[in-house]
C-alpha cells in the first residue's frame, strides 16, 4: 500500500506542501520509533489492508483512514492518556491542513470510541454493527484472528512493548485482557469481520491463555 498517496489523497487539494510533508514525516517518525515493537509501521500497514478489504462498507472512508493513522500516533503502554493526546494531535493536524469540520468531527468521534474499544454490538449475541465505528474497531482487532504464526509474532511483539513488567505481572495483566475478550459475546461487531475472524480469534486467545496457565 502506498501510504503517502493515500495520505495525500485525503487532504485538501490546496494544502501547502510544507504542511502536508511535515505531517507525513511526523507520522512515519512516530510509527518507526525504536520503542515501537507492536504498534509500529507494520501494524499500521496491516490495519490499512483490512481497511481496504472493508472499504466498500464504510460511509466515510476518509474519516476511518485518518482515525487509523492517529489511533496510535502516540503510543506508550504506561500512559493511559494516549487517546486524548492523539485526539489533540489530530486537531492540530486538522487545523493546519484546513480539513472540513464534518470530516474532523467524524475522525474525533472514532478516536474517542477507540478508548472504550467496545460497542453494544460487541456485547449482544447475534447483533451486528454497520456503522464506521464498528468497522474501525474491528479493523484494529483484526490481528487477533490472524494465522497462528502471525498471532505468535504479534504476542511476542506485545511482550516486548511491556518489557517494563516482570513475567508474573505481565502474565496477570495479559490473562485479564484475554479472558475479558472471551467473556463478551462478540469480539467483532460487524458481520464482515465476525465471519472472517471470530472463530480464529477465539482459538488464538484460548491457546495463549492455556500457555500462561501452565507457567
Amino acid at each position: 500500500m502506498d501510504l503517502m498517496r493515500y495520505f495525500f489523497d485525503v487532504l485538501p487539494v490546496d494544502i501547502h506542501s510544507t504542511v502536508r510533508d511535515t505531517w507525513f514525516n511526523k507520522l512515519i517518525d512516530h510509527y518507526t520509533s525504536p520503542k515501537r515493537q507492536c504498534h509500529g509501521l507494520n501494524d499500521l500497514y496491516n490495519c490499512l489492508k483490512h481497511y481496504e478489504s472493508s472499504k466498500e462498507f464504510l460511509k466515510n472512508p476518509n474519516a476511518v483512514f485518518l482515525a487509523l493513522l492517529f489511533r496510535h500516533f502516540e503510543y506508550d503502554p504506561k500512559d493511559t492518556n494516549c487517546s486524548e493526546v492523539n485526539i489533540n494531535h489530530f486537531k492540530k493536524f486538522a487545523d493546519e491542513s484546513k480539513l472540513c469540520n464534518d470530516l474532523c468531527d467524524e475522525v474525533i468521534s472514532l478516536l474517542k470510541v477507540a478508548s472504550i474499544n467496545s460497542t453494544d454490538e460487541h456485547k449482544i449475541e447475534g447483533c451486528f454493527g454497520y456503522d464506521d465505528t464498528h468497522y474501525f474497531l474491528d479493523i484494529d482487532m483484526a490481528v487477533l484472528g490472524m494465522s497462528p504464526t502471525e498471532y505468535k509474532n504479534y504476542i511476542n511483539q506485545v511482550r516486548k512493548e511491556y518489557d517494563f513488567l516482570d513475567e508474573n505481572s505481565y502474565k496477570d495483566l495479559r490473562l485479564k485482557i484475554l479472558e475479558n475478550f472471551l467473556q463478551i459475546p462478540n469480539i467483532y461487531a460487524t458481520e464482515f469481520f465476525r465471519q472472517k475472524y471470530e472463530l480464529a480469534a477465539r482459538s488464538n486467545i484460548q491457546k495463549e491463555i492455556n500457555v500462561y496457565k501452565t507457567i
